[in-house]
């Protein structure tokens, strides 16, 4: 291999392994300096005389030319070679790399970053809840638009690998490691299955190891409260009185995240329902269908109680494979965690292989005219239509229907379904 320079940063960096992969494909060697020490070697004056800055990775070449940023350096070498595939086989495909690479490090890296170093190295970062979970939706609802692109596609960009899943892979794998625990992963199987795809890769392989997916999440754990020291009592003449003191109120414990009081729903101000929704969803998982659906349509108050909504995929001329639509279907259901006590819905997949649709039925507390926002607050949400709809006697014959998996819609016989409850 031509040896095209040397690389410095701390040891199983993500972000050299991009450098190195690319390095790989393109038949070049590039060193990596062991004796780099970090906070060392890159703070002094010549290292900033060189590089311009602190910051790792940074690449000098044989040629003399230095750079720092890793998605400048690994452009660098993706392009060393003119005939490599890593940059596409147009200035289109060249464009949609760099559209997917710019993606990730600028609207998915940051975030995640946000989440996780706090977690692992909170010397460098000072743990808060609100940031935490702002910063998880943000790298879940990103990540959603990975999910869509993906569902059909094998890479990112044409059909074999390029710049773009080398560097996306890179930027993501901290967060495949750490944090993207199997719970997580169900609502991106597209995703997973990418980013397994590119990790596996011998080239990969040969420079990041074997990857193993996270198992437990990595979870903020306060540090415990350190204990005061007891001051043993003084003895005191019992002759002296003294003026009785108002007592000190005692120090209160310090309050974890864990102990924060939970924003209320403004649902659970309104008046309680004739029908307990939980009791419809024993009703449904302890009886047959149409058992369950009679006691349904007998107890529910439709007037102010609950609403029912509609839900269409809004892409179904998009849908593929019958099992792949039925696990985007679950994907919606796994991210509506925050309804589950004020919402039942089904979503079935109806039709065949390459002609099908997702459609659906969602029981929600309140009768107003908009969605609530536990719904509307999970990412999937705007990728369906829902319709508020009047339940006359044809309506519950399809809501029937939808609940029991069994019959057609518009012609297309129904395969299989999801629930949430």
């Amino acid at each position: 291999m031509t040896v095209v320079g040397t690389i410095y940063s701390y040891p199983q960096n993500p972000r050299v392994f991009k450098v190195l992969v690319v390095a790989k494909y393109n038949g070049l060697e590039v060193k990596v300096d062991d004796s780099f020490v970090m906070g060392t070697t890159n703070k002094t004056p010549e290292w900033i005389a060189k590089f311009g800055a602190s910051q790792v990775p940074a690449f000098e070449g044989t040629d003399g030319i230095v750079m720092i940023e890793s998605g400048a350096i690994a452009y660098y070498l993706a392009h060393y070679k003119g005939d490599s595939s890593l940059i596409g086989r147009s200035k289109a495909e060249e464009a949609h790399i760099l559209q997917w690479i710019q993606f990730v490090d600028i609207s998915i890296a940051p975030s995640l970053s946000q989440w996780i170093q706090p977690l692992f190295a909170p010397e460098r970062a000072i743990y808060n809840k609100l940031t935490e979970t702002q910063a998880i939706e943000k790298v879940k609802n990103k990540l959603h638009v990975l999910e869509r692109h993906l569902f059909k596609k094998t890479y990112l960009v044409g059909e074999r690998i390029t710049l773009a899943d080398i560097s996306c892979a890179s930027s993501l794998y901290t967060g495949f490691k750490l944090v993207f625990d199997e719970p997580f992963r169900k609502s991106y199987p597209a995703v997973t299955r990418w980013f397994n795809t590119i990790v596996n890769q011998p080239n990969f392989k040969a420079v990041a190891g074997e990857f193993k997916l996270c198992e437990t999440a990595l979870k903020f754990t306060p540090p415990k409260k350190e204990a005061k020291e007891k001051k043993p009592k003084e003895e005191k003449p019992k002759a002296a009185k003294e003026t009785k003191k108002p007592k000190e109120p005692e120090e209160e414990p310090e309050e974890t995240f864990e102990d924060a009081p939970k924003p209320k729903s403004k649902l659970d101000l309104l008046p309680a329902a004739k029908m307990s929704l939980d009791e419809w969803k024993r009703q449904y998982s302890n009886n047959e269908t149409p058992v369950a659906t009679k006691w349904l349509w007998e107890n529910i108050d439709l007037t102010t109680d609950y609403s029912i909504w509609k839900v269409d995929y809004k892409y179904n001329d998009e849908l593929t494979k019958l099992y792949m639509s039925n696990n985007l279907a679950g994907g919606l259901m796994n991210r509506l965690e925050r309804a589950r006590k004020y919402a039942f819905g089904c979503l079935v997949v109806a039709g065949e292989d390459n002609d099908n649709i997702i459609t659906g039925y969602f029981i929600v507390r309140g009768n107003a005219e908009e969605m609530i926002e536990e719904i509307t607050d999970a990412a999937d949400y705007d990728s369906y239509t829902w319709v508020k709809v009047n339940v006359d006697d044809e309506e519950k014959k399809k809501i029937d229907q939808v609940f029991a998996w069994e019959g057609a819609i518009n012609g297309k016989p129904i395969r299989d379904g999801k629930v949430f409850k």
